[in-house]
């Protein structure tokens, strides 16, 4: 199973690291080694978290108040959010038919 990260999903997770770290520099840690956990479990088994929004899937941050959005595409998932799930209603929206969110409003 391979893993490709869309460039939006890359700044989310980058912003909300620096987010966490700020406040707490091992803050900042446990949010990315929760987020790679739950990466790795998507890789296990992609097919175990539930869809959300039509063919996406969303999987659980651990601790935090974020799910990793993807898709599945043969043997590669696609990581298109890593989602604030506290934002206002319809932040991640899949709208767009080339598989690319539509994202809404600031991270923070």
């Amino acid at each position: 199973m391979k893993i490709q990260w869309h460039e939006a999903a890359t700044l989310e997770f980058n912003e909300a690291a620096l987010y966490y770290g700020a406040i707490d520099g091992d803050l900042g840690e446990r949010f990315t080694a929760a987020t790679e956990v739950a990466v790795a479990e998507i890789k296990a088994l992609p097919l175990l978290a539930r869809r959300w929004d039509g063919q996406a899937r969303k999987a659980r941050v651990r601790r935090f108040p974020f799910a990793v959005v993807y898709w599945m595409d043969g043997d590669t998932v696609n990581i298109v959010s890593v989602m604030h799930l506290h934002r206002e209603p319809g932040y991640g929206t899949i709208e767009c038919p080339d598989k690319v969110p539509h994202f809404r409003g600031t991270p923070y």
